[in-house]
């Protein structure tokens, strides 16, 4: 659709077309790389939730280009839509939806283009140069109105477009909705049969919503834009109507769409009791801010699944968090303390998140991160790169301050410098992050890692087959791989290397024992016999590089069960030990080649050649 909106029907957006009832398309047009975030790909449950509240009226079709092939226009033209909308929800896919939202215009000329998601409704004004109205903020309502109630689009709030003079007009936002309850579930049943969302291919999938917004405005958080510093929430009977949907549908692995999951303790304890009494066996990830104590609360959520947390931790220095409004002020010992009570509650993945690279964190705070992130002790460091995303605050102070570098939208991502430091430049940014974490991740860190695993099969009941296959695809994740950005990836050997023979020894005693989790993932993935067979010994698996031993592993076996499993240079000898070749090691963990087994049994390992060729049995069990 092309020319001035003026002219077509620009007072009725929501032309007639005799007896026939409308249809709106909805695109969701990204395209995910397949190692982003854990392999999870996930349904697009805003444009579900916009549905939802359309199909009464119109008939409505999903499309989702991460499963539609070269031909997805033909698809497209054949359902002859009346509107199509097009999700703009993450800034570093700007361009590409965009780019799909021009391709529809100049392929559909008589039908109205709407963008929106959190990108769109960050920066309306640009966004409306590609379609033909923008839907800002919450879509529901606005959507409907457009569609549906032949309005004149000056008066339908939350809504921005170009007039007749080629100039931006954006109406005024549209009151947000008190009572979240209103909405209509998702519209999951127009998923397309070949539509499969899931962890790797592997774990079934879904999103579930519980609330909106944060209480907080944190200056980064470009959701705050659009919630306005509010937190509305659904009932907890709502939601454990939704778990209920979603388990139907065979999610095993859920992540919650929530800036903020535990506004409200008392509702977070009334979810989980809940969802207890439904039997209902679910992993939960899930985004909260920090509290201390109610110790109930924890409790509840992870006997609930909600056992994978992330909370912003921000950074060591007092200044910063009180610039980013966070509302504690001491890092060490309340999110410490945070952390411990996670633990003692049970949680398996704890994730703390940091703003990486601030141009007022000073270099000697980025070099020590790694080692005060690990005394947190957190099972996980998140440290996202400064990002001054469209519309917060924050790019409006480092912009008015001089401090943005010029930058595509495209490189919202890892890896990229957004922002000026006045010490440090890309490549040693990224150099900063490496040292962060070979020194975040112990022994005892890494042997943490098995505590996801361990739930999914478990509590979960995920075969251990597809458990193992998973671990396998997403071993990237270690040392912070975990990104759009592979530069990680492209440098994991050296990386290993360096952690091998200047890291690994130099934690504490504490830190390099791997003996937690362990003894139980080992009896998971069918060891317990052979644990049995050696009775009371102990193996050490001596690493070296030219001549010179570069670490050992002991692991001390008694009667069935692996007492301790430690490393480090100043262990006690043992009853066997196996020399094996640095260059081997880091083959076998980078590559993942299942023939360096053979490795361990020309060094004499044969014991060790049969422990680990059990175990890599499972991973390449196909």
């Amino acid at each position: 659709m092309t020319g001035d909106l003026s002219t077509r029907d620009s007072q009725h957006p929501a032309r007639t077309t005799g007896k026939r009832r409308q249809r709106v398309l909805l695109i969701y047009p990204i395209q995910i790389k397949p190692d982003s975030f854990f392999g999870f790909v996930l349904p697009p449950l805003g444009l579900e939730r916009i549905a939802a509240h359309l199909e009464s009226f119109v008939d409505v079709k999903i499309m989702d280009l991460r499963f539609e092939g070269e031909n997805w226009i033909e698809s497209a033209t054949a359902f002859a839509p009346d509107f199509i909308g097009v999700s703009v929800k993450s800034t570093m896919y700007a361009h590409r939806s965009y780019f799909i939202a021009d391709r529809l215009r100049a392929a559909f000329p008589q039908t109205r283009i709407v963008l929106g998601g959190l990108h769109a409704s960050s920066i309306p004004e640009e966004a409306a140069r590609h379609c033909d109205f923008v839907v800002i903020g919450e879509g529901e309502e606005t959507f409907a109105e457009l569609v549906h109630n032949g309005k004149p689009r000056e008066e339908i709030a939350g809504l921005c477009f170009i007039d007749a003079g080629g100039l931006p007009v954006c109406t005024p936002p549209r009151p947000l909705r008190e009572n979240m309850d209103d909405l209509l579930p998702p519209a999951r049943h127009l998923r397309r049969t070949h539509y499969q969302y899931a962890a790797a291919g592997m774990i079934p999938m879904d999103l579930l919503e519980t609330s909106r917004g944060c209480d907080r405005y944190c200056p980064f958080c470009s959701p705050a834009v659009l919630h306005r510093g509010r937190w509305r929430a659904h009932s907890p009977e709502y939601v454990v109507g939704e778990v209920k949907r979603i388990a139907a549908l065979g999610a095993k692995y859920v992540m919650l769409t929530d800036d903020n999951f535990s506004g409200d303790l008392d509702r977070a304890k009334r979810i989980s009791e809940l969802i207890i009494a439904t039997g209902i066996r679910i992993a939960y990830f899930c985004f909260l801010r920090p509290f201390v104590g109610r110790m109930d609360v924890k409790r509840a959520m992870v006997e609930a699944g909600f056992v994978m947390l992330s909370y912003g931790a921000e950074s060591p220095n007092p200044e910063q968090l009180k610039r980013y409004g966070k509302g504690f002020t001491d890092p060490k010992n309340f999110i410490a303390t945070v952390n411990r009570e996670w633990h003692d509650a049970g949680a398996r993945y704890i994730g703390n998140s940091f703003v990486f690279g601030d141009p007022f964190e000073s270099a000697a705070d980025l070099e020590r991160l790694g080692d005060y992130a690990r005394d947190l002790d957190p099972t996980y460091i998140e440290p996202l790169y400064s990002q001054p995303f469209p519309g917060t605050r924050y790019r409006e102070e480092l912009a008015r301050r001089g401090l943005l570098n010029d930058r595509s939208w495209d490189d919202f991502t890892e890896g990229r410098l957004l922002i000026k430091h006045p010490e440090i430049d890309e490549a040693g940014l990224l150099a900063k992050r490496v040292r962060m974490w070979l020194r975040f991740f112990s022994p005892r860190k890494i042997a943490g890692a098995f505590r996801v695993p361990l739930y999914l099969h478990e509590v979960v009941g995920i075969p251990v087959r597809i458990v193992l296959r998973y671990m396998k695809v997403c071993d990237y994740s270690m040392f912070g791989c975990i990104l759009e950005d592979k530069f990680y990836l492209h440098h994991k050997r050296a990386m290993l290397r360096e952690y091998l023979t200047d890291h690994i020894n130099g934690f504490t005693d504490t830190e390099r024992d791997m003996t937690p989790f362990v003894d139980a993932f080992t009896d998971m993935i069918g060891l317990g016999r052979i644990k049995r067979a050696l009775g009371k010994r102990s193996i050490a698996v001596e690493i070296v590089d030219g001549g010179h031993i570069v670490t050992r592993f002991l692991a001390e076996f008694d009667n069935g069960c692996l007492g301790r499993l430690r490393v480090g240079l100043d262990l006690p000898s043992a009853d066997h030990s196996v020399r094996i070749r640095l260059d081997d090691v880091i083959d076998f963990i980078s590559g993942r080649d299942i023939l360096k087994i053979a490795a361990l049994a020309r060094t004499g390992g044969l014991l060790l050649a049969q422990l680990a060729s059990r175990a890599l049995a499972w991973v390449f069990l196909r």
